[in-house]
Formats: structure tokens, C-alpha cells, sequence
């Protein structure tokens, strides 16, 4: 017993006067290290600051300033390792031993990764637009690596897997500058329905926010069981202009031309037929 508790205080003397050896080594190291995380964040508010003066998107400003980031802090990782007497190209080759087991581990992460580095390069959007991705609907707040954040519009704060973007469906809301809407009137059947249809486009002909070109266009779309169908369409500026009140002010606008006009929306009609009839 008493041979085995010597073994051992040697071995942790020989562990501890190689610690002290390195010690000084180690020291430089982190102060290299910390050296490099501050100039990445110096270098990063500069690059964000210059390219924001040049007129450059948040987009471009994000993704640019975060890679350089990134890359002088994996240069400031190989040198500290260098300063402390870590052989980098050795670590790089121990590693490699166990990167099966670990892509295996990491698989969803590194998926995340090379689907968000896709994302960046093609850019099918930017930050600022507005997105749909299945239920998830709102503003792009930040595109990342590894997620996309979303602010929908009930405010909440969505973070989506970049991997389920890439390989998923999205709805770029205002890629084009352009987005239609619609909306149905019901009609009495009695009604003159093609008077009603240039009623309908001429006042969202003259309601703010509504683009005249494509210009509004209100065609009969239906005979419905106690009803003719119309549907207006319109386009807008999704940027410049907040599509859900303005789709409300055209649906009120509409309305309330028709009925000066005479127009009435009708109830629904249920005919009920007894059996002794």
C-alpha cells in the first residue's frame, strides 16, 4: 500500500512540475489568445461600420464582419497553440482519428452549418424580409451559421434550423417589391354585378397604398348558393405599406361604396322542406 501511494505522489509531482514548466508557456498563450478575440472584435465593429457607410445591406455587413471574425479567431487559436508548445498539425491529425465518431455525433450541427454557409452565399433572403416557412411567418432578424431567427408577427422570437430551410419550402414576402391580395363580396343575384365589379376597382384605384399597376381588377369568381362572388385583387408594397390595414381599408372602402351605391350583401337562404310537403 505504501509503494502505491508513493507511485502515485510521484507521478503527481512529475505532472505538477511539468504544469509549472509550461506554465509560462500556457500564460502567453491565453494572453495571445485574448490578444486575437479582442482585435476580432475591434476588426468586426470596423468592417460592420465601413460597410455600413458605403451603403452596403445588413445583410452583407453581418455575414462579412462575422466570417472575418471567425477566421482571425481560428488564427488565433493555431497561434496560441503554438506559443503554448502544442504542435497544431499533430492535434489536427490526433483528431482526425476520432472525426467518423464524431461527424456521426455532430451530424445535425454540421448539417445546420454547410445549409446556413448556403443560405449566406445564395441568399434567397436577407435580413429584414418577410418570410413564410411553413406555420413560421414574420421578419427575418439575423441569418446565422447554424439557424435563422424570425420575428413573427405576434412577437415571438423563432429560431429555424438551417437545414430545414434548405431543404424545405420558403415564401420570400417582398422579393419582388410586389405582393397581390384579395378579398370576396358577395352579391344578391339580382344585382348588376359588373357595375359592382367597376365600383370596386375604381375605388381601390384611388386608395392609398394601392399600385396602379398591376391596377386593381374585380372579376365574378363564382355563383355561390345564395350568392354571385366577387373577387377583388389589388397590389401593394409590402415594404411601404402594412398589407394586413391595408387590405382592411380596401375591404371597409369597397363596402362602403357599394352599399351608397345600393348594393346589399345578402344573408344566406336555407330552404327547408318538411316531409309532408
Amino acid at each position: 500500500m505504501l509503494i502505491l501511494a508513493n507511485m502515485l505522489a510521484d507521478a503527481f509531482r512529475r505532472v505538477w512540475d511539468s504544469f509549472v514548466d509550461r506554465l509560462p508557456h500556457l500564460m502567453v498563450g491565453l494572453a495571445v489568445l485574448a490578444f486575437f478575440y479582442l482585435a476580432a472584435r475591434v476588426l468586426r465593429a470596423v468592417i460592420s461600420r465601413s460597410m455600413r457607410r458605403v451603403g452596403a445591406s445588413e445583410h452583407a455587413v453581418r455575414v462579412i464582419s462575422r466570417l472575418i471574425s471567425i477566421g482571425m479567431m481560428v488564427v488565433g487559436v493555431f497561434v496560441a497553440l503554438g506559443v503554448m508548445g502544442i504542435n497544431p498539425g499533430a492535434l489536427v491529425a490526433s483528431l482526425g482519428l476520432v472525426s467518423v465518431g464524431l461527424g456521426f455525433a455532430l451530424k445535425d450541427v454540421i448539417e445546420n452549418f454547410l445549409a446556413g454557409i448556403t443560405i449566406i452565399l445564395q441568399r434567397p433572403f436577407v435580413i429584414g424580409d418577410a418570410v413564410r416557412f411553413g406555420d413560421v411567418e414574420g421578419m427575418v432578424e439575423d441569418v446565422r451559421v447554424r439557424d435563422t431567427i424570425i420575428r413573427t408577427y405576434d412577437g415571438r422570437k423563432v429560431f429555424v434550423p438551417n437545414r430545414a430551410l434548405f431543404s424545405g419550402v420558403v415564401a420570400n414576402n417582398i422579393a419582388f417589391g410586389k405582393r397581390r391580395f384579395d378579398f370576396k363580396v358577395p352579391l344578391e343575384y339580382s344585382a348588376e354585378a359588373e357595375r359592382a365589379a367597376c365600383l370596386a376597382e375604381e375605388v381601390l384605384r384611388n386608395l392609398e397604398g394601392v399600385l396602379p399597376d398591376p391596377p386593381p381588377m374585380a372579376i365574378l369568381e363564382e355563383l355561390g348558393e345564395s350568392a354571385v362572388i366577387l373577387r377583388v385583387y389589388f397590389w401593394t408594397d409590402p415594404v411601404s405599406h402594412n398589407p394586413p390595414q391595408l387590405k382592411s381599408r380596401a375591404i371597409s372602402a369597397v363596402k362602403r361604396r357599394l352599399e351608397e351605391e345600393g348594393f346589399r350583401i345578402p344573408y344566406p337562404i336555407l330552404t327547408v322542406i318538411t316531409a309532408g310537403e
